[in-house]
């Protein structure tokens, strides 16, 4: 028999439990309890830790398929000759995410600015850019890019988000454009 005083169970004091043992050991031999004496195997103390483990996956999974809602690829067909760029939605409220593809030829390094300030859309590590003196500039894949995102502006009416490309000697020249709405409530 274990003592805890405002403990939890399943947390005892391996000195306290040994001691107890022993006590209960030398009353059983004094009274000759062959039970007692027979019954002296270690307790196996099955763990709930898999119950957790289950709760975890299943909040995870839930997370993720929440979290998955809306990250949807923004629809736009690769084109190696043709630079283009294309928004999920050409109307969205202020701050809200900006969801946008880039394509075009792989070759040659673009730029994308908003109202003519360069921006840096986010893809998580599936994107790198490189810093020029015209902005944050990245080279496409296969032609396209994966889906950017970038938070609409704070300014309500429209917004131009274009695409330049960035020549080799540090000039940039636009190749395509989008107008985007913005508005300032949901």
């Amino acid at each position: 028999m274990s003592f805890i005083f405002g403990g939890v169970r399943g947390r005892e004091d391996p000195e306290l439990t040994a001691g107890n043992r022993r006590t209960r050991l030398h009353y059983a031999r004094d009274v000759n309890d062959e039970r007692a004496l027979a019954d002296d195997r270690p307790t196996i103390r099955r763990s709930r830790n898999w119950t957790w483990l289950v709760v975890t996956v299943v909040v995870m999974a839930v997370l993720g398929f929440v979290g998955g809602r809306g990250a949807e690829e923004v629809p736009i067909t690769a084109d190696c000759s043709t630079p283009g760029i294309a928004v999920a939605s050409s109307a969205v409220t202020a701050g809200q995410a900006l969801r946008f593809r880039l394509t075009g030829p792989g070759d040659a390094d673009y730029v994308v600015t908003l109202d003519g300030a360069a921006v840096r859309g986010d893809a998580g590590s599936t994107v790198t850019y490189t810093p020029t003196p015209a902005g944050p500039a990245v080279r496409l894949q296969q032609c396209l890019s994966p889906t950017l995102l970038l938070a609409a502006p704070a300014g309500d009416g429209p917004h131009e988000l274009a695409m330049l490309r960035l020549a080799a000697d540090g000039t940039t020249r636009q190749v395509a454009a989008v107008t985007v709405t913005v508005s300032g409530t949901r």
